[in-house]
């Protein structure tokens, strides 16, 4: 059996004070960059609704600024990142409730961080000079 893979999109430049549910942030990016859309070649690749990270403050609970987007392809994430970027996610057809109530979001495709273990260990040995 094949293993599935999956590739993260790194979205910062979301609001740190935000009291938005979790839900309710990747709704209206999913809305503002057509991810729910039949016709739109992102969509397909997005992993779809409830598999957004969106990152809080643990004592807080406030959006840290950022979220991480899952996509079943490279080509889809690579895509929706460009999007992003060039601002093309712009859809003048949306209403004021559909739009994203933020200022410009920055994307980019995610460097899974390194086996904890090792992070640890790495932490060890700069303590130990």
């Amino acid at each position: 059996m094949a293993q599935s893979t999956w590739t993260q999109v790194h979205l910062c430049g979301l609001p740190r004070s935000s009291d938005m549910s979790d839900t309710t942030i990747e709704t209206l990016i999913a809305n503002q960059y057509g991810l729910d859309a039949a016709e739109a070649g992102i969509s397909s690749s997005w992993a779809g609704p409830g598999s957004t990270l969106v990152k809080r403050d643990e004592a807080t609970g406030h959006c840290r600024g950022y979220a991480f987007l899952a996509f079943h392809s490279r080509e889809g994430a690579t895509s929706f990142v460009d999007s992003v970027n060039d601002r093309q996610g712009q859809h003048e057809t949306l209403t004021d409730d559909d739009r994203l109530p933020w200022g410009d979001l920055k994307a980019e495709l995610s460097r899974p961080k390194k086996n904890s273990a090792k992070k640890g260990a790495k932490q060890q040995a700069d303590y130990s000079d």
